[in-house]
This record gives C-alpha cells, sequence and structure tokens, in this order.
C-alpha cells in the first residue's frame, strides 16, 4: 500500500515472460481507495528490451456481457452494424476509432461500452454453451479513460459470433470481445479501465 497524489493506493507489478520479438516488458497494476470499481494499468520496457512501437494493453470477456454499444462522442457504434454478416468461430477484424471521435472530459479521453439488453439474464442459450458463459451479475458500463492522451490514440474492437473456444453462438448475435485502447509506447503511460453498474432510469 502506497499514497499517490493523497489517495490510498495498492500497486501490483507483474512481470511479463519475454517476447520472441525481443520486447521485455513490466506492466503496473493500481487500485485506488476513492474508485473502488477502476484499476489503473500503465506499461513499461525494461532495460534489456527491444525499441517498442506499442504495448497494447486489452480487456477482454466482452462476450461474457454481451457488449454490442460503443458510446463515442457523438453516437453509439454496434457490433451489427461493424459486422452485420459476420459468423463463425474467428474474430471479426479489429474497428478503429481516432482520438477525435471520442469523448474529452478536461483533456481526458473516454470511451464506453454496454450492452444492448434490458434482462440479460432471460435468454435462452444453445444447448452446448459452458456455464461459465451464461451471464450473472449486473448490467455494466465498460469504461476506459485516458488522462492524457496520445494524438494518435485510437479505441479499438473486434468481435466474436461464437463464445471463445467453442462453436456456441453468442445470443442475439456479434458481440464485442476485445475493448482496447491503443497508442504509441510512451514508458508508464497509465490507462484507467472501469466497470461501473448501469442503473435503470427512476
Amino acid at each position: 500500500m502506497e499514497t499517490v497524489a493523497g489517495v490510498e493506493a495498492l500497486t501490483v507489478w507483474i512481470g511479463v515472460e519475454r517476447f520472441d520479438n525481443g520486447a521485455d516488458v513490466r506492466v503496473r497494476v493500481r487500485f485506488f481507495a476513492d474508485r473502488p470499481h477502476e484499476v489503473e494499468v500503465a506499461g513499461f520496457a525494461n532495460a534489456a528490451s527491444v525499441p517498442l512501437s506499442h504495448l497494447i494493453l486489452t480487456a477482454t470477456m466482452g462476450n461474457w456481457a454481451r457488449l454490442r454499444r460503443l458510446h463515442l462522442a457523438d453516437r453509439i457504434v454496434t457490433a451489427a452494424e461493424l459486422w452485420p454478416d459476420f459468423s463463425g468461430t474467428a474474430f471479426a477484424e479489429h474497428a478503429r476509432f481516432p482520438l477525435s471521435e471520442l469523448s474529452r472530459e478536461d483533456g481526458a479521453a473516454i470511451v464506453s461500452a454496454t450492452g444492448d439488453e434490458e434482462d440479460p439474464w432471460s435468454v435462452e442459450y444453445s444447448p452446448d454453451t459452458a456455464t461459465h458463459w451464461r451471464f450473472l451479475g449486473r448490467r455494466a458500463a465498460q469504461t476506459w479513460r485516458v488522462d492524457d492522451p496520445h494524438p494518435e490514440l485510437e479505441a479499438v474492437v473486434n468481435a466474436r459470433w461464437s463464445y471463445w473456444a467453442s462453436a456456441s453462438p453468442i445470443p442475439g448475435g456479434p458481440a464485442y470481445e476485445n475493448f482496447e485502447i491503443i497508442e504509441p509506447f510512451r514508458q508508464g503511460a497509465a490507462f484507467r479501465f472501469s466497470v461501473e453498474e448501469v442503473r435503470p432510469p427512476e
């Protein structure tokens, strides 16, 4: 435990096995007491690493929550719009959205993904769908926030029609799977990822 900018924080360092291309990195993960639904991740190149162009820290398992709505600055983009005829057991091609299309708040870049189902617990699954893919919990928005975005930052998503490592179709059609921020590598650049409950209107 430590204090970061006046806030109690738990910092965890994760060592990463050296990549075949010579990349040698470590990742700092921080949890802040005043942001209970958020994790901050930052990548660092070790001294023995080759120069890096990018270090991608992704949020995966969007299929479990069946995320299908990507919230940009002035529009919502759905998985169905991006990949209208997609099916099969592979990943869809990545869709990329530049910094200019993302929401901004006090200089920070923000992008969120949500599901499109009001009652995600009541869907019917294919009989061969593994138990661990069946949604539990509460509806939530998954959000990336970058307080100091690089001008070349992009929000990137892909999708799947079937759950990972299976041919079991995702109820309702393709959903986002990997949801990530990509920008040119900067030593220690921090990205904040949160999962916040989506509450019904009162």
